[in-house]
């Protein structure tokens, strides 16, 4: 792991191949600002919740865009500090200055500083790794005695619930998780990160859920929108789904008659033992 700033890696050992998404698309950036848009709501509520505030010490993991980095750098103030890590700092840079530090580092394999983090929080990171307890157990160990480790991840079950229909983009569904299980990704993420606390040994750790409902052609149904554009050429190659099918299916979400219900997002929390 390199702290910006200085001459630190804007990547983390070259190490993005096998993830899902390619930060080096044209649209990625767009579509992890839209995904923002459609999370950050209800994480915000659950730092007030915590009680993050001044002179904090906090850790982002997988940090995207920054959304969570800038809360979080407001909440503690100059005296406190926020370490904002991804793959890809590029998108964080501009946010290297105190109480904020960016450093590249791939959770899978580098080793966080231990027993600095009052909290250390990840979203939507643990599900696209094949070993998230190992993840979890690195990011524990950064946490200080009676820290505390707030992980988000998705249950996919309930997305593209509708009234319009009982199979309204169903077969979209099956298909995009069909291509997204081929990496590492787990549709049942969020019960693993609750599992994985448990048996990292963290007290205190309890789990709850939400999901929102989305508008077509609203800012979060572009994150569904680009999401079904970064996989077209899979499910294409693979024959799960025609040309004719997803820009079809492009159009209903854009469509603003038509509401539908996101994944569940699970939120787990749990303290380190003091």
């Amino acid at each position: 792991m390199s702290v910006v700033g200085g001459t630190a890696p804007e990547k983390a050992k070259g190490k993005e191949d096998d993830y899902l998404f390619d930060t080096e698309w044209d649209h990625e950036a767009e579509r992890v600002r839209a995904n923002e848009a459609l999370w950050d709501e209800g994480t915000i509520e659950r730092l007030d919740r915590l009680g993050v505030t001044t002179g904090w010490s906090c850790l982002e993991v997988g940090a995207g865009q920054g959304s969570i980095v800038r809360e979080l750098a407001e909440r503690v103030g100059p005296g406190g500090r926020v370490l904002a890590v991804d793959l890809s700092t590029r998108p964080l840079l501009p946010l290297a200055r105190p109480p904020v530090e960016v450093a590249a580092l791939d959770i899978r394999d580098d080793e966080l500083p231990a027993e600095q983090f009052d909290l250390v929080h990840a979203r939507m990171v643990l599900q696209h790794l094949k070993d998230p307890y190992a993840a979890v157990e690195r990011m524990v160990r950064a946490l200080r005695p009676g820290g505390l480790l707030f992980l988000e991840d998705t249950d996919a079950l309930t997305l593209f619930r509708s009234a319009a229909s009982e199979d309204f983009l169903k077969d979209v569904h099956t298909a995009a998780y069909t291509v997204m299980e081929q990496t590492d990704y787990c549709m049942r993420g969020g019960h693993i990160d609750h599992q994985a606390a448990l048996r990292a040994g963290l007290e205190d750790v309890w789990a709850e859920g939400r999901a929102v409902m989305v508008q077509g052609g609203s800012d979060r149904a572009r994150m569904y929108v680009l999401w079904l554009e970064y996989l077209r050429p899979r499910l294409l190659g693979q024959g799960l789904l025609t040309p004719e099918r997803i820009d079809e299916a492009v159009r209903a979400m854009n469509d603003p008659d038509n509401h539908w219900l996101s994944q569940v997002l699970i939120s787990t929390y749990g303290r380190k033992p003091a």
